[in-house]
């Protein structure tokens, strides 16, 4: 995902899981006409810094959620843990995948920006199902669209490794 602030580098099972993931793509040919309402195709150098930008804004608003449950340095009680997980974390990656699939993929690259897109809805779906497992770390889902956005070219969507 994002870099961390020198003071996000301890590891903290919260804030690991709460600051999550996505995507990267790109982009086509703009002589085409689209029907209004369609994502045109963008170039992926556009379509990578316009991810990077969304990433980081759904990082920052994640991370701010996950300062409020390690404050005390103590393991957050779980239906806090559920409360930022299910009110801030699912909302923001929700809105993340929105953005990013309203970019416009570029030809091509279909395939590779929908694989990190259904992981990521994976990984939103095994969330829900699980707030609390968060704290063990992001489910398997969120790790693979990680994965996939780094090797797209992403650096600030998708997990750190390790």
């Amino acid at each position: 995902m994002l870099r961390r602030r020198a003071r996000h580098r301890h590891a903290d099972p919260a804030r690991l899981v709460l600051v999550l993931v996505l995507v990267a793509g790109c982009g086509g040919d703009e002589e085409r006409t689209f029907p209004e309402g369609v994502a045109q195709p963008i170039a992926k150098v556009e379509f990578l810094a316009e991810a990077e930008r969304i990433c980081g804004s759904t990082n920052a608003r994640v991370e701010a959620a996950a300062d409020g449950l390690v404050s005390t340095g103590d393991q957050p009680p779980p239906a806090e843990v559920r409360r930022a997980v299910i009110g801030v974390a699912v909302p923001a990656l929700e809105a993340e995948v929105r953005a990013i699939r309203a970019l416009g993929v570029p030809e091509g690259d279909e395939r590779r920006v929908e694989a990190i897109i259904a992981a990521t809805e994976r990984g939103i779906e095994q969330i829900r199902a699980d707030p609390v497992g968060v704290l063990d770390g992001p489910p398997p889902a969120l790790r693979e669209a990680g994965r996939l956005a780094r090797a797209y070219g992403s650096e600030n969507c998708g997990f750190p490794q390790g």
